[in-house]
């Protein structure tokens, strides 16, 4: 995947990216079933990318005083870091995707899309 290779070296990964963006900003934590609801992922899905972070030393599981055995997830400052870079790497890629491109490219781009979108979803009769 193009953003796994622009991210390789700063410890983020697509998922780890989508993870992490639900508890970024220092004072947020999150349990697994809550990170899983925002994200519309299952929370085994979540739950092996939150321990895969834990394990990098991205993010650190801390004790949640309303709930014994659900932890809360938080980034460390070094997940924080690895985090900022990641998104300034993936905004400068997407700033270089649409240099030079005008409104009216990026309109029909647009329309080309959601056209391909209804297309593509499902069927009514």
């Amino acid at each position: 995947e193009v953003e796994d290779r622009l991210l390789s070296d700063t410890g983020m990964t697509g998922a780890r990216m989508r993870v992490a963006g639900v508890v970024a900003a220092p004072e947020i934590a999150r349990t697994v079933p809550q990170i899983a609801r925002t994200l519309g992922l299952t929370r085994q899905a979540v739950q092996r990318v939150a321990d895969d972070l834990a394990e990098r030393g991205l993010a650190a599981w801390r004790e949640n005083p309303e709930h014994r055995r659900a932890h809360l997830l938080q980034l460390t400052s070094e997940g924080r870091a690895a985090y900022g870079e990641a998104l300034q790497r993936k905004a400068l890629w997407a700033q270089g995707l649409s240099e030079g491109l005008t409104p009216a490219w990026l309109a029909v781009a647009t329309e080309l899309l959601g056209l391909m979108s209804r297309r593509a979803g499902p069927k009514t009769r």
